[in-house]
């Protein structure tokens, strides 16, 4: 499960999910986007590229725990268990959960900016490795697992280096109580960046799931591509 949260807004994205590949995001960038050095330019940017609630939707309100910038990502390890990994080569990482009103829906979007372009392109490949690595992935604790994730096609996404899209369901929650959870999670590298959106909801979901990761991940590249 790739992503700070367990991710929409008005950008149009015709997109096309199918079974496993390798396309990259898009040929055409929109824009250039800008090159940091410092560790607080990084952080400025990566405040105002990563959504809001506002973001999503009039019906979205923030989530519990809401924001952070800690210096450390999520991933499967070799026994696909759930571990944070430092982000050694990184000036800022910011991320952001929300839900709806209603609490049937929870996404999350971040920003990574590494020091340079390699190091995204890494965490890229790391990522899409471990993904192909780990169908079923749990955190330490066993309780919350999930299953049947795995690596689907590319959507259509202009302006991106690279992108990994992930599908999964949750079927225990934090508490380690059965649910139904379906979820979508796209990656996607510009440069020395980067961003994350990742969405989830109930059954019969993922349609919605893939429309709305999609157009949140373009929103924040607009949004980096605009500074």
């Amino acid at each position: 499960m790739v992503g700070a949260g367990v991710a929409l807004v008005v950008i149009v994205v015709v997109i096309t999910f199918g079974s496993g590949g390798d396309d990259g995001g898009g040929k055409s960038a929109p824009a250039t986007v800008p090159s940091v050095s410092s560790s607080a330019a990084a952080h400025d940017l990566a405040t105002h590229v990563t959504l809001a609630p506002a973001d999503w939707g009039s019906a979205y309100v923030r989530d519990s725990p809401y924001e952070g910038d800690d210096m450390a990502k999520t991933l499967p390890d070799q026994n696909c268990k759930i571990v944070a990994e430092s982000l050694t080569d990184a000036l800022a990482n910011q991320w952001r959960n929300v839900k709806n009103s209603d609490n049937t829906a929870f996404a999350s979007s971040s920003l990574t900016v590494y020091k340079g372009a390699d190091f995204a392109k890494r965490d890229i490949a790391r990522q899409r490795d471990a993904l192909r690595q780990c169908p079923s992935e749990s955190e330490t604790n066993g309780k919350r697992q999930w299953d049947n994730v795995h690596e689907v096609k590319n959507p259509a996404l202009k302006g991106f280096d690279d992108v990994v899209a992930e599908e999964g369901h949750l079927g225990t929650d934090e508490k380690g109580q059965t649910v139904d959870t379906y979820y979508v999670s796209l990656t996607g590298s510009r440069g020395q960046y980067v961003l994350n959106s990742t969405i989830s909801r109930g059954p019969d979901t993922q349609e919605q799931n893939r429309t709305d990761a999609a157009d949140a991940l373009s929103l924040m590249l607009s949004r980096l591509a605009s500074r």
